[in-house]
């Protein structure tokens, strides 16, 4: 089988590998998308150096047919949760596997979707739609994400919302909080994604930098700046739901944070329901949030993502027969 391999940090190379013999159910991937913890991964940041060592088969957000398994599942389409937890311990018991201290990761502790073919536990799939095209059951995953962090803001029924980062996760959550009834308002710096997000008849708003008070602030970046731009937004008594995690610590406006009773609320990956939720909503998001294209063009993908070069969300990668 093929499979697109980081050899080094900021090397991927298209290789042929053995297919997965042992593992659970094999499932042979359709398509794949491209996460920025795939991109940290490959530029090497440190913290992702810390955690991780090439080579690596990468790719967490997978959608995929079932080749051998039971029999009601053989030539299913699936969408995978990556997330392995162990089931057992209290915070699974309690609904809360995206805290379980034994989790894996599809994509980091075993080899992702960047691979034609791959095993995995019965457990970590779920059903696809009927109809809908295989690509899409990618979006599951960050869908999932998204999800969660919705989630954890609470009510925004004709409230304003501020999403931080105009990327796949906060183009995902800015979807979703339409949905619920909130007005939305995105600043991304890109200005090309600026250029794009205006076309999205979900966003009310898009701004370089935020402007006014808002209710909630989602902040989908996770940087020193955005944190504090996302504390500073709030009204009195609001919520901020920090998602992004690009960096590993951030300083606290804590006089605002306390004098203004600011909550705070981390939102980490998601729970089997969140990602069960996403299979039924993945139908109904815009494919214009996508871009779709072959694993060959990996390497040119790469480089579109990190250099801004994409107005889309999200990129998803396919394995072509």
């Amino acid at each position: 089988m093929r499979a697109v391999v980081l050899e080094d940090f900021g090397q991927l190379n298209l290789r042929e590998l053995p297919p997965p013999e042992e593992g659970g159910v094999l499932l042979q991937v359709a398509a794949c998308g491209v996460c920025g913890s795939d991109l940290s991964v490959y530029k090497g940041s440190p913290a992702m150096r810390a955690r991780w060592r090439p080579p690596l088969v990468l790719g967490h957000e997978i959608a995929a047919t079932v080749l051998e398994g039971p029999p009601d599942w053989m030539g299913r389409g699936v969408a995978v949760n990556p997330l392995v937890a162990c089931g057992q311990c209290d915070l699974c018991r309690r609904g809360l596997s995206n805290l379980c201290p034994e989790r894996t990761n599809v994509g980091f502790h075993h080899p992702g979707g960047f691979a034609q073919q791959i095993r995995l536990p019965l457990r970590q799939l779920y059903r696809l739609p009927e109809g809908l095209p295989l690509w899409k059951g990618a979006l599951c995953e960050p869908l999932a994400v998204a999800l969660r962090a919705v989630e954890l803001a609470g009510a925004v029924l004709g409230r304003r919302v501020l999403v931080l980062g105009g990327g796949a996760i906060g183009t995902l959550a800015a979807w979703l909080l339409s949905r619920a009834g909130a007005r939305v308002s995105v600043a991304e710096r890109n200005p090309l994604r600026r250029e794009w997000l205006g076309t999205l008849g979900f966003v009310d708003e898009v701004l370089e930098a935020p402007e006014g008070s808002f209710a909630v602030a989602l902040d989908c970046v996770g940087s020193a700046s955005t944190v504090k731009l996302a504390t500073g937004a709030v009204e009195p008594g609001g919520v901020v739901v920090l998602v992004g995690l690009e960096a590993t610590e951030a300083p606290l406006p804590l006089q605002r944070v306390v004098l203004q009773e600011i909550t705070l609320k981390g939102a980490y990956v998601f729970t089997h329901d969140d990602f069960a939720r996403a299979v039924e909503l993945v139908a109904h998001l815009p494919n214009e949030l996508v871009v779709v294209r072959p694993f060959a063009r990996y390497q040119e993908t790469f480089s579109d993502l990190l250099q801004g070069r994409l107005s889309q969300a999200k990129a998803v990668l396919v394995w072509e027969e």
